[in-house]
């Protein structure tokens, strides 16, 4: 397609964006990027921008336009936000962008909130005031309506949503300012739009994010040490699968179907594979794995290795989109030398894509099946047979800059222009000329002379040190370069050589250019068939890295019920650390014990036991096996982690101040189907504030449905909030020795039922590393008089507490009969036998509260 093509399909305004910039502020630079931001779960694999409208009306209506220029995929998003955009945040944190467009009102004459809070929580982003007027709805739909084969079906889920605002207009405002700011223009038919709001998948915040350390590690970014980078390493290699895999860890499933359709995938390979890593010595029981095998008959074993061979080959296919549908304003000899090379990729692709279709057999899954049929596109063999027609056939993908210039040059077959097989025949000779130059060059001087070539320089010399034998090169050679083994050169017949092959070269590539750019218009046309095989190969490459690590690491299928439990569940990345000392322990939470409060003294493993069942959650829900023997989960809405983290420097923000706006925003979204984990609150004030404030919202919490994981210190609080059925005591087990007046504490890290009996870790702590035996002794003294007093006033309560455990005892039951009504598979005797102990068990129970 012709530049002035371009120009009129994507001028989408006549006032230049120019002028509304001269009275807009100047565009901010953009921040330094850490190390944190380079790596492969980073920015260095998206570039992200983003427009974002309000709309003027009470409501928070929010519009959203997220576009990667790696990629050129266009996301769409539109919905109602709270006040505290919580939505709008997630959002943002999901895609991370490097700079938010905004409409110039949001920043004069004074901020707007929705600013406010986004610089306050996105301080790594620019953020580009630029006129309202290019946040045009009409000019935003043109562009839409370019993306033939999605429009009709996106324009009317838009329209579906029954707001009175949508995308379309932040879709005008950042393909304009990409248009203006990077010189790029895209062509119609390229971009490929898709429509993604907040339904359907589990929110979580930025800060929970972080301190799950989701996608990068707190203390060392470079770390491996994340749940991103642990499922990617191991088997990943698509930039794409990188993408899709962070996407889904930042925004895991909620719709239990879609989550099975993956699990099922997963489970076909799953089953085969682990035949082979564990033989006949499974982790768990036998007899129902070898059920497993029987009935799961989705593949075999020579398939999903067959798959995973051909996955491995592929380029970042999306890349290649994106290259393939820009188009710059002024044509150059570097883009029509790089239009030849993603048609060269092109093809590569193409022919993968076949050797991948062939690896699918004996395939018996819903999503496999969808992934296949995406694959053998009848488009997809159209584009190949347009390039077979075009390309020699013996042009294929190479990584060497020789090789790679050579197939440039031969890529077009002979016939199409006789001036272009005019000009590679000059090339052909110019480069035999200049071996025969070096040729000579050897006899001449008697000296084992290399032939070497860079994509700067062209062709040059090289030689040993050892092969001179210490003599000094001849004269004629020039631009002599020293190096630590060897020498570089050159002389002035190959610099005039080098000349005349760069001079034939670029007429090649302008005659192969109008032969190249006509096949990619074709190819552009029905270009949304290469996007969707490339979500296709991404979640393909997602599941068998799922496959692959569940067997290597014995995971297990997680089921899906109102209920949270897990048997021997374990910390995914610390089990990779410390795979042959790690325990594991089991979890479990309902409607009747929603809130566990867990206690322990420091390093009994409290923080490790509450981020392994947020981390399973997350897993569970983007259709992953869990570390564990057995696993069932709810399906979370929103997760939400308040974990103790030092101070703020930066913002100027204490320890306090910090824990207290996060349980705020807990506090304010928490829901019924939420997951909240909180590990310490209230330690950063007085001991009677922290505590009334941690009890007042532990109160607050409560009130919800919301499974609610409490670590703390506070011990008061595991016998205070026992007056609420749903409250469950935990602590972590440890041992402690007194041999010889030698105190020991062994960290046994399994978790139990029950408040810990013995609340004075803290002084036999600092008895074992050598505190003064009086200070010792002093600090006894006075926790032991406290402790007393608190006895004392707990006394007057007995009565209450047995009426409340009472309470507990009964709901327990009722829990425990429709559990039993809703999952047994019980014969009526053995049935009935089952409840007689239930009732036995109880009444035991029960006495023991007389």
């Amino acid at each position: 397609m012709s530049t002035s093509h371009s120009r009129k399909s994507c001028d989408i305004t006549s006032t230049s964006f120019s002028e509304d910039s001269k009275s807009s502020p100047s565009l901010p630079t953009r921040r330094p990027r850490t190390s944190t931001s380079t790596r492969v779960c980073g920015r260095d694999n998206h570039s992200y921008m983003v427009a974002v409208i309000e709309g003027r009306g009470v409501a928070s209506e929010i519009g959203m336009c997220f576009i990667d220029l790696r990629t050129s995929e266009c996301i769409l998003s539109q919905f109602a936000d709270s006040q505290t955009y919580i939505k709008t945040l997630h959002k943002l944190n999901l895609y991370d962008p490097s700079e938010i467009v905004l409409s110039q009102t949001a920043f004069e004459p004074s901020k707007s909130k929705l600013c406010k809070v986004l610089e306050d929580n996105i301080p790594m982003a620019s953020f580009v005031p630029i006129g309202r007027k290019y946040f045009n709805d009409a000019i935003g739909l043109n562009y839409i309506k370019q993306a033939k084969d999605e429009s009709t079906s996106l324009i009317l889920g838009i329209a579906s949503k029954h707001l009175f605002l949508n995308p379309f207009s932040a879709t005008a405002a950042i393909l304009k300012y990409i248009e203006s700011t990077q010189n790029i223009f895209f062509t119609n038919h390229s971009i490929k739009f898709k429509y993604q709001g907040c339904e359907g998948t589990m929110m979580i915040d930025s800060m929970t994010s972080r301190n799950l350390e989701l996608i990068s590690n707190i203390n060392n970014p470079r770390s491996n040490h994340s749940l991103f980078v642990y499922l990617f390493i191991e088997v990943g290699r698509l930039y794409r699968l990188a993408r899709l895999l962070r996407t889904n860890i930042l925004q895991p499933l909620s719709d239990i179907m879609t989550i099975n359709m993956r699990l099922d995938a997963v489970e076909g390979f799953h089953f085969r594979c682990m035949n082979i890593s564990y033989g006949e010595t499974p982790t768990y029981n036998s007899y129902l794995l070898c059920t497993e095998l029987i009935r799961h008959e989705a593949c075999d074993i020579d398939t999903f290795f067959a798959i995973q061979t051909a996955l491995k080959p592929f380029q970042d296919i999306d890349h290649l989109i994106t290259a393939l549908i820009q188009v710059p304003k002024r044509p150059s000899i570097k883009y029509a030398e790089q239009s030849i090379n993603n048609v060269i990729m092109l093809k590569h692709n193409l022919r993968l894509i076949q050797l991948l279709k062939e690896s699918f057999t004996g395939i018996q899954n819903s999503l496999l099946d969808a992934i296949y049929e995406l694959l053998t596109d009848t488009r997809l063999d159209a584009f190949e047979e347009l390039i077979n027609d075009v390309i020699n056939e013996d042009i294929t993908y190479v990584k060497t800059p020789l090789a790679l210039r050579n197939q440039r040059c031969y890529a077009v077959k002979a016939g199409f222009n006789g001036l272009l097989d005019v000009a590679r025949q000059t090339y052909k000779e110019t480069v035999d000329d200049l071996n025969e130059i070096i040729a000579t060059y050897r006899d001449q001087y008697q000296i084992p002379i290399k032939t070497q070539f860079s994509s700067a320089i062209g062709f040059y010399l090289s030689i040993n040190n050892e092969q001179l034998e210490g003599r000094p090169l001849p004269l004629i050679f020039i631009t002599i370069k020293k190096k630590k083994k060897g020498q570089t050169f050159t002389t002035l017949e190959i610099m005039k050589k080098n000349t005349k092959i760069n001079d034939s070269l670029t007429e090649v590539y302008l005659m192969s250019d109008k032969i190249i750019e006509d096949l990619i218009s074709e190819i552009r046309g029905d270009i949304g068939v290469l996007y969707k095989a490339s979500e296709s190969i991404a979640m393909l490459d997602m599941l068998i890295s799922f496959v692959h690590q569940c067997t290597v690491s014995n995971y297990v299928r997680p089921e899906f019920t109102d209920t949270l439990a897990i048997k021997a569940g374990r910390h995914p990345m610390r089990e990779s650390l410390y795979n042959d000392t790690f325990v594991p322990n089991d979890t479990y939470a309902s409607s009747a014990t929603s809130f566990q409060l867990i206690t322990g003294p420091n390093m009994s493993g409290k923080s490790t036991y509450l981020r392994q069942i947020a981390l399973m959650s997350i897993m569970s829900q983007i259709g992953s096996y869990v570390p564990a023997e057995y696993a069932s989960f709810r399906v979370a809405d929103q997760l939400f982690t308040r974990i103790c983290n030092d101070d703020n420097i930066e913002n100027n923000t204490s320890t306090f101040v910090i824990e207290m706006r996060e349980t705020a925003y807990i506090l304010q979204n928490v829901t019924d189907d939420s997951l909240v984990i909180i590990d310490e609150l209230g330690r950063g004030t007085s001991t009677h504030d922290g505590l009334g404030i941690t009890y007042a919202i532990c109160e607050e919490l409560l009130k919800t449905k919301a499974f609610i994981f409490f670590a703390t210190h506070f011990h008061e609080l595991t016998r205070s909030l026992t007056v609420y059925p749903k409250v469950v005591n935990l602590h972590l087990e440890v041992e402690i020795n007194e041999d010889n007046r030698l105190l020991a504490m062994k960290y046994l890290y399994r978790v139990k039922d029950g408040r810990n009996e013995d609340e004075h870790y803290g002084l036999k702590f600092g008895q074992i590393i050598g505190f003064p035996q009086e200070v010792i002794r002093k600090a006894s003294e006075v926790s032991h008089k406290l402790q007393e007093l608190i006895d004392t006033n707990k006394e007057k309560s007995t009565s209450n507490k047995i009426i409340q455990r009472r309470k507990i005892l009964l709901q327990q039951l009722v829990q425990h009969l429709l559990q039993i009504k809703r999952s047994s598979n019980l014969d009526k005797d053995s049935l009935k036998k089952y409840l007689k102990m239930v009732q036995e068990e109880f009444i035991a129970k029960m006495e023991e509260l007389l």
